[in-house]
């Protein structure tokens, strides 16, 4: 199982997909998951579709992108996705670290 598509609003998986775009300009869609050759296959379906992938973790860890976090459902390009996880990576906010 790989946890992805339920960190962004509908309407924006809708409008604003860019499969022509480099990745590092495309929304940023988390996954979450246990099984590496899994969370391979969603990130290329996520990429396919014209989003970029970013893998947070484990499930375990994946609450650094469930409601209540800063990051949730706050739609960014993937350098700045990266810099807001590492963000709070170092502030301890992820329970990660």
């Amino acid at each position: 199982m790989v946890k992805t598509f339920n960190t962004m609003y509908f309407e924006t998986l809708r409008t604003e997909a860019r499969p022509d775009a480099p990745v590092d300009e495309r929304l940023t869609l988390f996954l979450a998951g246990d099984d590496a050759a899994a969370k391979g296959t969603v990130a290329d379906l996520i990429e396919a579709i014209g989003f970029a992938p970013l893998d947070v973790g484990s499930l375990a860890e994946s609450t650094v992108v469930e409601p209540g976090s800063p990051i949730y459902n706050d739609p960014m390009p993937l350098p700045e996705t990266r810099a807001a996880l590492e963000e709070l990576h170092d502030s301890g906010a992820t329970g990660g670290g």
